[in-house]
């Protein structure tokens, strides 16, 4: 009947959040199957007079007497003490303690009962279940009254939890005060783990001292045992008390019907808490994951300060809890103690003191796990009736999971305040470096108001240029004159003055204490895009004057604060802020940083008039441009380009070959150095083997490792073979991809200078 009941009420349980029907129909049986193997047996009786016998009873004595210990005072049954004669099926028939039938009519399974199981929503609905349970079963076992008391389970073994409820046969005794062996009676039973059935309270030595004679709640017959859930689980210990006479005979106890019906009704009840737990676990699941929701939001918000995050985050948590107060403290150090998470009841039982339940945990750092301090609730207060409560384990999970977001929030804020710090110090630093990149008005004065020299006066027309035996004045006239020639200033309506402060913002860009990669190179690599430029029509039919704009500030600009050390050693000093910064390309990065920087100086703004659109694409290819003189860039790409012009397949509809196209100028231009006069070049490859060098020498001391050949001072006598691999590898395939005729002076003198550096080997050195 219970099985059948189930299947036709799963739907509707497990839309309350009960068992679904598949683990309720286990349950019961498997309650059904704990009755049978574990029945109570009656409880002993002293008699005066001929033996009385029981009346028999459809459970083998056998069986039940594995479950319950038989009492006669405070002996058992199976003692070798006990007084009580052998049943015999001879003994005289006494009058029988006759009983009433209660609404279950005291059968296997109770309808009424089963009724209950269907669904209990709430802890309050669960008192008031338990009550009108121990007026059923006080009904059903015609007893004067039924207590029960929920059993909690810790460390310290099980004990008695909460209140303990009772009722009688004929109304709640929701106000009655339980005498003091009510809880000892209960308390024992539970110690032991074993039922009993006392026929008499009084001759128990066990008990019979702490009974009150004379108390309007004299006990006499006492049937108590445990009530378990469906794993059998320990969960309350009902106790049911006086037996009430029927007819003629006042000298009834608890029999062996009793108890049947008590272990029937004590099941149902187990199923019953266990489904209300289910309930009530759900809900606050619910609860915590709305809570840790919460919390995960407030993470991602923005907070003035530690105490406001702090705050709302408390806030969060104090409704489900039910505590008055959260508080969370901060450690000084993070050098504390370990600690595992604390829950103290009665903290202080004095009246009127104000702490009276706390529970606390630590709080750690999300990285390094150390304790940076400890969150605690304050307070419990019950629900409806606002009494102080205990903590429980699910109240402590739940501050548990709110320390480990108050250490990720703390680390978050702490993160996000280093990160506003260093952010502070950068406007510092990009002030304090503005100012000094910055040219005088002095310097901006003399070059604003000096008389441009022409290209052809400058030969910055010619590939063969040379910017040594040039003053710093020559160089920024001659870089602006290429501005003038390419009509830049016009196109783009360029203030003259900005100008002018860009040039010499730019040049102070560079560093005069590397040998190589300075100002010099600087000026060299963009006097070579100019005279390409120049030298054919094609290129700046072909190209948008945006993008030649673009070609020429990422020339003068692609070595901007150059260390003189290459990406290479950057990368092996991982801790190196270039490094940490870019990770790839680390140097090009920041020139293009910088050259940000200087382009939105104040004063050197030469990029004010272009449009949003135009100034946006413009800083997209100047920054393409820059990272393009990354050796390790080009060899990847230029397999592609020299495909596209042995096959003629250069579209100049194609983004990408025209992008292709000026990543291989801006590389054409970067190393022009070797298609300058023998004694340029041989001027030049000095400077060049000095800086790399240096890193080599620095390499060594710092890395412990044997630098690259080319950098490695041990190979200086080398030079000559170096530079001619150099050309064979780096120089040659791309000036021999020869795109237009008039650049073909850049691999004339490729050439030439291989042809040099092999006299040189041969101590035949050239003047030409």
């Amino acid at each position: 009947m219970v099985n059948s009941w189930f299947v036709e009420n799963s739907a509707r349980s497990c839309r309350q959040g009960t068992r679904c029907h598949k683990d309720a129909t286990t349950s019961i049986d498997h309650l059904e199957r704990r009755r049978e193997s574990h029945p109570l047996c009656y409880p002993s009786r002293k008699h005066s007079g001929s033996l009385m016998e029981r009346p028999s009873s459809t459970i083998p004595v056998k069986d039940w007497c594995d479950f319950l210990t038989v009492e006669k005072g405070a002996r058992s049954p199976r003692s070798p003490h006990s007084q009580l004669s052998p049943r015999s099926p001879r003994a005289l028939k006494a009058p029988q303690c006759s009983w009433q039938a209660g609404p279950c009519s005291r059968r296997a399974s109770c309808d009424w009962m089963v009724e209950l199981i269907g669904g209990v929503p709430n802890r309050q609905a669960v008192f008031e279940v338990c009550q009108r349970v121990l007026q059923h079963v006080c009904e059903a076992l015609t007893a004067e009254r039924c207590s029960f008391a929920l059993v909690k389970e810790d460390s310290g073994g099980r004990h008695l939890s909460g209140t303990v409820f009772c009722a009688n046969d004929d109304i709640f005794n929701n106000d009655f005060t339980h005498p003091s062996w009510d809880k000892c009676i209960m308390e024992h039973v539970v110690a032991t783990g074993n039922p009993i059935n006392i026929m008499d309270v009084y001759e128990d030595p066990r008990f019979s001292s702490g009974v009150d004679q004379n108390s309007l709640t004299r006990p006499k017959s006492i049937l108590s045992m445990l009530v378990r859930n469906p794993r059998e689980e320990v969960v309350g210990v009902v106790m049911v008390i006086n037996k009430k006479p029927t007819g003629f005979w006042e000298g009834c106890v608890f029999s062996q019907q009793d108890e049947k019906v008590l272990v029937t009704h004590m099941s149902m009840l187990g199923v019953i808490l266990d489904n209300a737990q289910l309930c009530e676990n759900a809900e606050q699941e619910s609860k915590r994951n709305q809570v840790l929701l919460d919390l995960a939001s407030l993470l991602s918000e923005q907070h003035d300060s530690q105490e406001s995050l702090l705050n709302k985050m408390a806030h969060a948590i104090l409704p489900v809890t039910k505590a008055q107060l959260c508080s969370v403290f901060i450690a000084d150090t993070d050098d504390m103690k370990s600690m595992e998470t604390l829950n103290v009841a009665n903290v202080a039982e004095q009246p009127g003191t104000e702490l009276q339940s706390l529970i606390c945990t630590p709080v750690r750092n999300g990285r390094r796990g150390t304790i940076i301090g400890v969150c605690q609730l304050v307070n419990k207060q019950s629900e409806g009736s606002g009494e102080m409560d205990v903590f429980s384990r699910a109240d402590e999970r739940l501050l548990e999971d709110f320390a480990v977001y108050c250490g990720l929030g703390l680390q978050n804020f702490r993160i996000m305040e280093a990160a506003e710090k260093t952010r502070a110090k950068q406007e510092v630093t990009r002030e304090v470096l503005s100012y000094h990149i910055s040219a005088s008005k002095e310097e901006i004065l003399a070059l604003q108001e000096a008389a441009i020299p022409s290209a052809q006066s400058l030969s910055i027309l010619d590939f063969g240029f040379s910017d040594f035996g040039l003053s710093d004045s020559i160089t920024t006239q001659a870089t602006v004159r290429m501005f003038l020639d390419l009509n830049l200033v016009q196109d783009f309506s360029i203030d003259y003055k900005s100008l002018c402060q860009w040039v010499l913002s730019v040049r102070r860009g560079y560093r005069r204490d590397v040998a190589y990669h300075n100002w010099s190179h600087a000026i060299t690599t963009a006097q070579c895009m100019f005279a390409m430029l120049m030298a054919t029509g094609d290129l700046q039919s072909q190209f948008s004057s945006l993008e030649i704009l673009a070609l020429m500030i990422a020339t003068l600009c692609h070595d901007l604060d150059h260390r003189g050390v290459n990406n290479s050693y950057i990368t092996r000093r991982s801790q190196q802020p270039l490094a940490q910064l870019y990770g790839h390309s680390s140097l090009e990065h920041h020139h293009f940083d910088l050259c940000l920087l200087i382009l939105n100086n104040p004063g050197s703004e030469i990029l004010s008039g272009l449009s949003q659109e135009d100034y946006r694409l413009c800083l997209e290819m100047i920054e393409k441009n820059i990272l393009a003189t990354d050796l390790a860039l080009y060899m990847r790409r230029r397999s592609e380009f020299f495909h596209l012009v042995k096959g003629d397949k250069i579209c100049w509809q194609d983004q990408k070959h025209r992008e292709l196209l000026r990543s291989m100028l801006m590389t054409a231009s970067d190393i022009s150095a070797i298609t300058k006069p023998w004694p340029v070049q041989k001027r030049i490859a000095n400077l060049v083997a000095t800086e790399f060098f240096a890193q080599g020498d620095r390499e060594k001391h710092e890395f412990k490792i044997r630098p690259l050949d080319v950098m490695n001072r041990d190979n200086s006598n080398r030079l000559p073979d170096m530079q001619v691999e150099y050309i064979d590898g780096i120089c040659s395939p791309l000036y021999e991809a020869n795109l237009y005729d008039s650049c073909s002076p850049l691999l004339k003198g490729c050439e030439m200078n291989r042809k040099n550096w092999q006299h040189f080997e041969e101590g035949e050195e050239s003047d030409e």
